[in-house]
């Protein structure tokens, strides 16, 4: 199932369904359908066109993105005590020729950093990083911990979770572990647009977690910048932010039907 969900996600999404589009429009154009073919084809090169505007990628991350608020000032906004700082795992490339700082994926690093911040404004709280080995043999938590060691941030006190490979198990994982900790709470951290998806797998394992997103892909202009001729040519950076969103929403989904949110 879980190989299943990797390879249906990668399928449906945008970039995906625009080049199995894109190929059948072209098979179009040497059957009697050629003005059939030429339309999908067209309709394709428009999609590209608006999926790679970084505006439209964030029309749909915004919503994802703004459901919860950064912890900007977290002693002022969290009032209640925190036990543990729970760092979601985002994933890793390892490569020996490479240092440890090139082997996380951006989004993981940021998230890490991120929770160093946090467990240094809760010193009392346990940095918890999920993350298991979902394709190789080294937990995507490892890598995590040992960035943390060789850049000289290591708290001390880091737990690692070592075999869950995708959210809903991270849920279940720390459920188990701070299922007792009484009126004491979580922190957790994860990229923005993935937070609505976590806090609903976390609710439903029976917890309330306190969302720290970071890794903002929609962020506004400094003041008085206005717009630029590369603002209406499309991008790769677009076309992730738009892949981006349409994983989440097909997430919130997935999860939803399996009944696993709260």
């Amino acid at each position: 199932m879980f190989i299943l969900t990797k390879v249906l996600g990668a399928l449906l999404m945008p970039l995906s369904l625009v080049l199995l589009a894109g190929l059948l429009g072209a098979a179009l154009l040497f059957t009697r359908r050629v003005r059939l073919g030429r339309r999908v084809v067209l309709g394709t090169l428009l999609a590209l066109y608006l999926l790679g505007l970084e505006a439209t990628a964030g029309l749909l991350l915004a919503p994802l993105e703004r459901q919860y608020p950064a912890l900007l000032e977290p002693q002022a906004q969290v009032a209640e005590p925190v036990s543990h700082i729970v760092v979601l795992g985002e994933g890793h490339r390892l490569d020996p020729r490479l240092p440890v700082t090139a082997q996380l994926n951006t989004s993981a690093a940021a998230r890490l950093l991120e929770g160093v911040r946090l467990q240094r404004a809760f010193p009392d709280a346990t940095l918890v990083l999920g993350g298991g080995a979902a394709f190789g043999e080294t937990p995507n938590s490892a890598v995590m911990h040992r960035l943390l060691r060789a850049v000289g941030l290591d708290p001390g006190a880091v737990v690692r979770l070592e075999t869950p490979r995708n959210t809903v198990e991270e849920a279940r994982a720390v459920a188990e572990r701070v299922g007792g900790a009484g009126s004491e709470r979580v922190v957790l951290v994860t990229e923005a647009s993935h937070m609505p998806r976590a806090v609903a797998l976390f609710r439903g394992q029976g917890l309330d977690p306190i969302p720290a997103p970071t890794h903002h892909r929609v962020r506004e202009r400094e003041a008085g910048a206005g717009p630029r001729f590369r603002d209406f040519l499309p991008s790769a950076e677009g076309l992730r932010m738009s892949e981006r969103a349409c994983h989440e929403y097909l997430g919130l989904a997935w999860a939803w039907l399996r009944g696993w949110t709260g």
